[in-house]
């Protein structure tokens, strides 16, 4: 029977066995070659500080409070991974448009086969995640690079949305994959300068190749003061925080000029203790989103012009032109069977892991 990586209960992963359905006419079947998967929205689900003793309300769209709700999900049976590229090996009744042998990108889980529809669905109503019918040829595209299309999704919509214009300044706070992707799109939205902070020195080392002019420790400097002192003084257009902490959207906030855009893009969890919002934020005058991409239930900005299908569809062209490039996002690359050793690392030593890949 193939195999998978899948969530088996607390924050750990396993190798488990899976039985293979027959196609739906409009599927087809992919063997994997490489997968991946998302690191900071999984440890944040399964954690669910920010829910403890709430319930959502959808049709309000209002946290309320409910005694005794423990806000943590079980992931068990949930898929690891999001991105993959593999080979068809079989084709549904009522597919025309690929072949067994086509080499594609998909939605894929870090599994030995997948089996994914061909046929979009419009208007597309779900998550921005696993799209019905997202399957591209992967051509010239490096498989590594491909392997990034998920993660700069919410890349995309930091930068577009933030409105980041050419010559503006930005700094971006935390370098996780996103992160680093962020501080590549600025580079390609012609940003000015690029200001980016996290206190693991491999990633910022990323961040400079990836086009960053200045990469900042928090640990060992005031970010915030030294992006005022190296833009002469008033700070950034933009700050996108990705951190996910409550210090780092602090220090977005403190390094903005006054009426700029602070993009809080992360899972903030519990209490915001290290938030001041009577300081930078209520002087300055700045403007706070969260980008499309983040959860569920809401259009980007600028639909119904840009959809989810459009904007993965850019990233996969931008990837083919040779513009969109990640080298060496992709660390470290394993086998399924080291799978669940590196999900442990993500959990208990994350300085180790950029982004996880599995070369099958």
């Amino acid at each position: 029977m193939p195999r998978k990586l899948a969530f088996t209960g607390g924050y750990k992963i396993g190798l488990v066995e899976y039985d293979e359905r027959p196609l739906a006419p409009n599927e087809v079947r992919i063997q994997t070659e490489y997968a991946s998967g998302k690191h900071g929205t999984p440890l944040a689900i399964m954690d669910g500080l920010s829910e403890r003793g709430q319930i959502w309300d959808e049709e309000m769209r209002l946290f309320l409070p409910v005694e005794g709700a423990d806000g943590r999900y079980d992931l068990s049976g949930a898929p690891v991974g999001t991105s993959g590229v593999g080979m068809i090996i079989e084709v549904g009744s009522a597919v025309s448009d690929w072949m067994v042998g086509d080499h594609v990108i998909s939605f894929l889980d870090v599994s030995e086969t997948n089996t994914i529809t061909t046929k979009r669905k419009l208007p597309w109503d779900g998550p921005p995640l696993w799209l019905d019918g997202c399957v591209w040829p992967l051509g010239d595209i490096d498989p590594l690079d491909a392997l990034c299309f998920e993660p700069a999704f919410v890349s995309f919509h930091c930068i577009r949305e933030s409105n980041l214009r050419f010559a503006d300044t930005v700094a971006v706070i935390g370098l996780g994959a996103i992160g680093l992707l962020t501080v590549r799109l600025a580079a390609l939205s012609g940003a000015e300068q690029i200001f980016a902070v996290d206190p693991l020195s491999k990633r910022r080392e990323l961040a400079l190749d990836y086009g960053a002019h200045h990469a900042l420790d928090p640990f060992e400097v005031d970010a915030a003061l030294e992006i005022h002192k190296l833009t002469g003084g008033p700070g950034v257009d933009v700050a996108v925080e990705l951190s996910a902490t409550y210090q780092g959207l602090q220090s977005a906030i403190r390094a903005t000029r006054m009426e700029g855009t602070v993009c809080a893009s992360g899972v903030y969890l519990g209490e915001g203790r290290d938030l001041w919002l009577g300081r930078e934020f209520h002087r300055n005058r700045l403007t706070m989103i969260v980008p499309h991409g983040c959860f569920l239930g809401h259009k980007p900005r600028d639909y119904s012009r840009w959809d989810d299908y459009r904007a993965y569809d850019a990233i996969i062209s931008m990837m083919r032109q040779g513009v969109l490039t990640a080298p060496g996002l992709i660390q470290p690359l394993v086998s399924l069977d080291e799978g669940p050793a590196v999900w442990d690392l993500v959990v208990n030593e994350p300085a180790e892991v950029v982004k996880f890949g599995v070369r099958f």
